[in-house]
């Protein structure tokens, strides 16, 4: 019977262990009498504080598609002079697509040829010396030039070129040597 009692007032004393308190257990386990149990409030758990701290957050950016590359920007020259200089000095650089889009296009059109068959044309010309006659903001330049040849002949050539925003719309050009 003393095991017993012991046994109870131990589990009692668990019991109230497991509430959160301590508690103190006594038990007359050596007399006959019913089991006496004392029950002493300890001091309270002290508090405990629990802080989050948020985590950062990860954010990958998707990256935006690139812009197209922009169109290479045609020469803007101060006048018509300068448009069909520069022609000219494509052609003796032998920078054909250059003169081609500055004018060329428009000046086979009206002879009636291709792009092959107008830098055709210019195969045997190994220089131009150009002269050129124009009011500034004007659309029309007189022009005289002088094509040497590989085997070094010369051929002379007088005309007018129309230049619109930049471009040789026309030419009318004569050859007098």
């Amino acid at each position: 019977m003393k095991i017993a009692v012991v046994v109870a007032a131990s589990v009692a004393a668990l019991a109230l262990a497991g509430c959160g308190t301590t508690r103190a257990v006594t038990s007359a386990a050596q007399s006959s009498q019913a089991p006496t149990v004392t029950v002493t409030q300890a001091k309270p758990a002290p508090k405990v504080t629990v802080t989050k701290t948020a985590r950062p957050k990860i954010v990958t950016a998707t990256p935006a598609a690139p812009a197209p590359a922009p169109a290479p920007a045609q020469p803007q020259f101060a006048n018509a002079d300068a448009v069909v200089t520069q022609f000219y000095q494509d052609i003796t650089n032998q920078d054909y697509a250059d003169a081609w889009a500055v004018g060329g296009d428009n000046i086979a059109a009206q002879n009636g040829q291709t792009y092959a068959s107008w830098v055709a044309g210019y195969g045997t010309t190994a220089s131009i010396t150009l002269a050129t006659e124009s009011q500034f903001n004007a659309t029309t330049v007189d022009a005289g030039l002088v094509a040497t040849q590989d085997d070094g002949t010369v051929k002379t050539y007088e005309g007018t070129y129309t230049v619109i925003a930049g471009v040789i719309t026309s030419a009318d050009i004569t050859q007098t040597s």
